[in-house]
């Protein structure tokens, strides 16, 4: 372990599945590599929408409540 950084462990499992934008629930199959949700109209690559799932989680494991889209506004915390 690196001093300094704080490691959380997620589960992938199904991650890309769930619209990071609006939490509704998107069965894919492994071929179809685009993220289109019906319910919000966000259209993202598959994978970008489960990083982003994938990192919200992480964040939210640690206290900190962002979309990972959003970006930090000025005094919001960092993670270092």
């Amino acid at each position: 372990m690196i001093q300094g950084v704080h490691v959380i462990k997620i589960n992938p499992h199904n991650r890309s599945q769930n619209c990071s934008n609006c939490g509704h629930k998107v069965p894919l199959t492994l071929s179809v590599r685009i993220h289109y949700c019906p319910k919000c109209k966000v259209v993202l690559d598959r994978d970008e929408n489960a990083a982003i799932n994938i990192l919200n989680k992480a964040l939210n494991e640690v206290g900190i409540i962002l979309p990972a889209c959003g970006g930090l506004d000025i005094g919001q915390p960092v993670l270092a």
